[in-house]
């Protein structure tokens, strides 16, 4: 939207602009629906809606009362119905015909479709555990870009995502969330990056329908945490973001203060594979002038939401031809 609003007077002038925004004031005002909803789950269960302070080492400093849960209700369903209408809008955008190889990595926990917990496992059967990620992901400096690069030790790039995420779990959404995925046409395995965003959709239905799910069944603990007395010693993790896994491991000293640290972030692990991408995807594309073709690699580049997305025009494009 931001793209579109903002190239808009070049070609539109204000009248054109203002007929633009009044026809995509019902999308907007979905999409704002769809954020307070998950504002006010972490209102209730962080405290605030933006970077929440409830979480403790052990759990949470208070537990919500399920009545607190249970006044959500009305708007996690009309977010569940706003969901359904966004999982429609964008299956009906055209999509350029591209499609990538590359081996998917995502968190399997057999039964769940995985967020919080499970196994890194690849759609070429190749899993390992999540203690084992220091030696098996390999983040790199290469020459061309100050960006890491991660790889598989022995097997190359991989991708994670909404992508890997569905191709490995799609089975275990929720009926509904499982419904609109085949209403998308989204098949049994996505791989046309720019159609990651139909998959994004999809597994929105299926965040409200798992609050809605976790709040029917919620009871207020007897302690919202239990202690964790410091002790020296190391932990990892990893949890699927929206943007793919993230790897954590922390070393601590006998007091509990962290003495080192290890975050690998879903930007660089798929470095690799966007860069591939772009190089195959400007390829077929070299007849376009330099503004089109800009704006078509920066749409690209988003496909995978690294956090360079965040600057709405980026991409400084030089291009020789002969």
């Amino acid at each position: 939207m931001h793209i579109y609003l903002l190239h808009a007077p070049d070609f539109l002038g204000y009248a054109g602009v203002v007929d633009m925004a009044r026809d995509h004031r019902a999308v907007v005002e979905r999409g704002l629906a769809l954020k307070k909803a998950g504002n006010a789950i972490l209102d209730v269960l962080g405290g605030r809606p933006i970077h929440p302070v409830n979480v403790r080492v052990g759990g949470f400093y208070r537990a919500p009362p399920a009545a607190a849960l249970r006044a959500l209700v009305p708007a996690l369903e009309r977010a569940r119905d706003h969901a359904l209408s966004t999982v429609d809008w964008v299956a009906g955008f055209e999509y350029p015909d591209f499609a990538h190889d590359h081996e998917l990595l995502a968190l399997v926990e057999p039964g769940t479709y995985a967020i919080e917990r499970g196994t890194p496992t690849t759609d070429r059967g190749f899993s390992f555990p999540v203690d084992a990620f220091d030696e098996l992901v390999v983040e790199e400096q290469v020459p061309h870009s100050t960006a890491l690069h991660a790889r598989l030790a022995g097997r190359g790039r991989y991708l994670t995502g909404p992508t890997a995420r569905f191709a490995l779990s799609q089975r275990w959404l929720s009926p509904l969330a499982r419904e609109a995925a085949d209403a998308a046409g989204l098949g049994t395995d996505c791989r046309n990056p720019f159609r990651s965003i139909a998959v994004r959709a999809v597994e929105l239905v299926y965040a409200v329908d798992e609050a809605l799910r976790l709040i029917e069944g919620y009871e207020p603990p007897a302690r919202p945490a239990v202690e964790v007395p410091p002790r020296a010693g190391a932990g990892c993790g990893a949890t699927e973001a929206p943007r793919g896994v993230l790897f954590h491991r922390y070393a601590l000293a006998a007091d509990g203060a962290i003495t080192a640290a290890r975050i690998v972030p879903p930007t660089s692990q798929n470095q690799a594979c966007i860069e591939d991408d772009l190089r195959r995807f400007v390829a077929d594309r070299l007849d376009l002038d330099d503004d089109t073709l800009t704006h078509a690699c920066e749409q690209a580049i988003r496909n995978y939401d690294p956090c360079i997305s965040c600057a709405t025009h980026f991409l400084d494009l030089t291009v020789e031809r002969s």
